[in-house]
């Protein structure tokens, strides 16, 4: 045990990222349990690169969204961090609602995450993150379909250290960092990590004068260690909290002189030529927003010899509560007013025993899983009764609030006119109770010294309940005013429909309505690979992921409706197959080594929501789509001096739909993607170099890297937005970024000082022309932050 800790802390400085203080001698040997044991990451025949913790150190990361573009193939949308969303090579879905799951498991300590509020989490005392790339539905079970991301912590150690440091920089950016470890005996030790981020915001709200953009989290983890001779026990336990403004939405639909009806339903170049540039107008939401988490969870891990072989148990809670209110028009403008609430809170418990051993011939794994689920999600979408005039709500001749406030007021009703606005609230409440369970084996088999043959079979069954209940409007003063001057009108409360948003509420607001249903799945995968010598490994693989089928949270089924013949909210599990064949090669003379492995998959019904009109009003539907893409994975470094280290790696990858089709209310084929791009730019890539050096009072370091991504493939029914080109605003463009950092640490590297540049040459992007309001004409914006500045203070001992 102690040889191969004494591996591990060699090693985590040599990740792929290359880091700050590589040394030319330094052995590149990388331990990960990606396949459930501990091997070297160049003996594991996979796609996979490893970021440890001076990566992370490097660019200043406090969570996995600071790392976006440097893994490419890996995209982290965090925009609003309690509904992230997670993509590898190029498969991603942009659903936030309880019932479905993501194609990306995340996993901390062993411990699934989930994909709501509880996924993306600060770094704390981290060890080192291993992202693997193509289906996992073998080693890590559902819901890696795509690939896993597995975070490991320090564990206790029996030995005294403390860590400390400090980052100050613009934006009102501060956060501080802390480590204590302690033996408190010969077989017990404990460790304390704590961190703190803030920053007040870079964007100024000119309709509220605060600040948006800006971060506001702390959290703690405390783990004890017990040794009971060949036996460890590790309980930890993790608290955050976040509270912080919601994030900023730039409007492009600014110019007063400009009405929602020249809008036609088509974003020709007549009405994009009056958009404003957000990178250029200043932000204006009548909502500052607000978005918070409280996260709580508990881990026990045990491992222990038993009759020759290893012993693992993992033992998960979890339970978290998050609320995120943000704008969703991008303006102050009344006639466009809408605030959007979505709030979860979730308990989960995970249980995984697991049994492996080896022969000379056999090194095998066999497990059992158990993941229990229980979430509840409360969406609320909140406007004015001016906001549904401008949208056009109503049909059928229902009665329009301005036409009936300004015949008021005609009328001779005081302190009403057109211009009055009441406010109109709507909320859906949805519950899921999921169950899962797994079996699984995993087996390499030693056909030569240098031939080895891996065979893997999980099988998995899902259970999920859904319950969904839409109570009708909340909308007091107007239902007041309806019934104390509709009569002047001829009209009273009950005039107006119970709800227009969430329009279900006919069917649901007497009753919550729940369905439920099954699926299972066996998930093999096959590996051969072979040393062509002791620096080459060859690789092929043949595998299949697994995510479990769901509910559509904002379709809820008639309740009047049998089960069997009523409107279906659920949908089938997503199936990936990816074929794949790699080398890894290490090159001792030239101080480098190279990753290279070519892939192709065909996915099946990935499930992702869409808001569009299926009849006269848009709402949220789950589309579910089948692709393909085929591509080249690259990476490596080079020490050309040992003071010079260069990195770097890219993914090209042609991914296509071959089965998309979204039906209108006839049910007849309205739009067909067959054929055509899914939008994952071609290329992904990011280089860099590390420069260090002696001085004559210790080690100084520059680390400079960057990313880029080829733009954005749109098809036709994207392109209209995400592929914009007007004279004053561009999206979907190829989009780059650059990272410094300049450091100091002292001869024993017990304190240091570094300063550490995010966004060197401050390139700006709009990201994407989105929100709820764009089926009307008016999308919003998010866009990416300016330049960064900030000095790091750093002790330890």
């Amino acid at each position: 045990m102690n040889t191969q800790r004494t591996i591990v802390a060699a090693s985590l400085a040599t990740a792929f990222l290359a880091p700050a203080a590589c040394a030319a001698d330094e052995v590149q040997s990388v331990v990960v349990t990606t396949q459930s044991r501990k091997q070297l990451a160049q003996d594991v025949p996979m796609t996979m690169q490893v970021i440890s913790s001076r990566d992370i150190q490097a660019v200043g990361a406090k969570d996995l969204a600071d790392l976006n573009g440097y893994i490419p193939g890996l995209t982290v949308d965090a925009i609003e961090p309690t509904q992230p969303s997670f993509g590898i090579r190029g498969v991603q879905t942009g659903d936030f609602g309880i019932a479905t799951d993501s194609p990306v498991g995340i996993y901390v300590d062993g411990i699934y995450t989930g994909k709501t509020g509880g996924a993306l989490m600060n770094f704390i005392d981290v060890q080192h993150i291993e992202v693997v790339k193509g289906p996992q539905g073998t080693l890590f079970g559902r819901n890696s379909a795509a690939g896993a991301i597995a975070i490991t912590s320090n564990e206790p150690v029996y030995k005294e250290e403390a860590e400390a440091s400090v980052k100050l920089g613009r934006f009102g950016r501060a956060d501080a960092n802390v480590m204590i470890n302690a033996p408190v005996s010969d077989s017990t030790a404990v460790r304390i990590a704590a961190v703190r981020n803030g920053s007040e915001g870079w964007a100024d709200n000119t309709a509220t004068g605060k600040k948006s953009g800006g971060d506001k989290d702390w959290a703690t983890r405390v783990s004890l260690r017990q040794d009971f001779d060949a036996a460890k026990v590790i309980l930890s336990w993790e608290h955050e909290r976040m509270e912080q403004y919601g994030r900023p939405a730039f409007g492009v639909v600014k110019n007063p002189a400009l009405p929602l009806g020249g809008y036609r339903g088509v974003y020709d170049a007549a009405y994009v030529a009056n958009f404003v540039n957000p990178l250029e107008a200043p932000l204006s939401n009548d909502q500052q927003g607000s978005e918070g988490r409280e996260f709580n969870g508990a881990t026990l891990r045990v491992e222990a010899p038993l009759a020759g072989m290893t012993f693992n148990s993992t033992t998960g809670w979890r339970r978290f509560n998050t609320h995120d209110l943000t704008d969703n028009d991008g303006t102050a403008r009344p006639d466009l007013h809408l605030n959007t609430q979505d709030a979860k809170r979730a308990r989960s418990f995970q249980q995984e025993f697991k049994l492996s051993g080896q022969t000379a011939k056999l090194d095998w794994v066999a497990g059992l899983s158990f993941y229990h689920n229980n979430e509840h999600q409360r969406a609320g979408a909140y406007v004015t009764t001016g906001t549904l005039d401008t949208l056009s709500r109503f049909a059928g001749g229902q009665p329009n609030f301005a036409m009936l406030f300004g015949g008021l007021a005609a009328a001779g009703l005081p302190g009403i006119s057109a211009d009055t606005v009441f406010p109109w609230d709507e909320n859906q409440d949805s519950d899921v109770r999921a169950r899962s369970a797994s079996i699984y084996g995993d087996t390499i088999w030693h056909l030569t010294p240098q031939t080895n043959a891996t065979v893997g079979l999980r099988y998995s069954r899902d259970e999920k309940r859904m319950t969904w209940h839409v109570p009708a409007r909340v909308s007091p003063q107007l239902d007041d005013f309806l019934n104390r001057f509709g009569p002047l009108a001829g009209l009273n409360a009950s005039s107006f429909p119970s709800n227009v948003i969430f329009n279900t509420a006919a069917e649901l607001a007497a009753l919550p309505v729940t369905r439920e249903k099954a699926w299972t799945d066996w998930s093999p995968r096959l590996v051969l690979d072979h040393k062509l010598n002791q620096d080459t490994l060859l690789f092929t693989s043949l595998s299949r992921g697994y995510q479990a089928g769901g509910f559509n949270v904002f379709t809820p089924p008639n309740p009047a409706s049998p089960t069997s013949t009523g409107r279906d909210p659920s949908f089938s599990p997503e199936k990936m197959t990816n074929f794949e064949a790699g080398v890894k090669l290490s090159l001792p003379k030239l101080d480098a080594m190279i990753n290279a492995s070519l892939f192709a998959y065909k996915f099946k019904n990935l499930q992702d929501i869409q808001l569009y009109s299926v009849g006269t009003i848009p709402t949220y539907n789950v589309i579910t789509s089948d692709q393909k893409a085929h591509g080249l994975d690259v990476d490596g470094r080079i020490h050309l001096s040992p003071r010079v280290a260069l990195f770097g790696g890219f993914e090209y990858i042609d991914q296509n739909y071959t089965r998309y089709q979204r039906l209108d209310a006839d049910g007849h084929v309205a739009l067909d993607l067959s054929g055509q791009p899914v939008g994952t730019p071609r290329l992904t890539a990011m280089a860099g170099v590390n420069l260090n050096w002696e001085t004559e009072r210790g080690r100084a370091s520059v680390n400079l890297q960057g990313t880029h991504a080829t733009a954005q493939r749109c098809n036709s029914d994207t392109a209209a937005l995400e592929c914009l080109r007007t004279a004053t605003l561009k999206t979907g463009t190829a989009t780059s970024k650059f990272d410094l950092r300049v450091g100091w640490d002292s001869p024993d590297s017990r304190y240091g000082v570094a300063l550490i540049v995010n966004n060197v040459f401050d390139q700006r992007y709009v990201l994407s022309l989105a929100g709820q309001t764009k089926q009307y004409g008016a999308p919003y914006s998010n866009i990416t932050p300016p330049r960064t500045i900030g000095v790091e203070f750093r002790a330890g001992m």
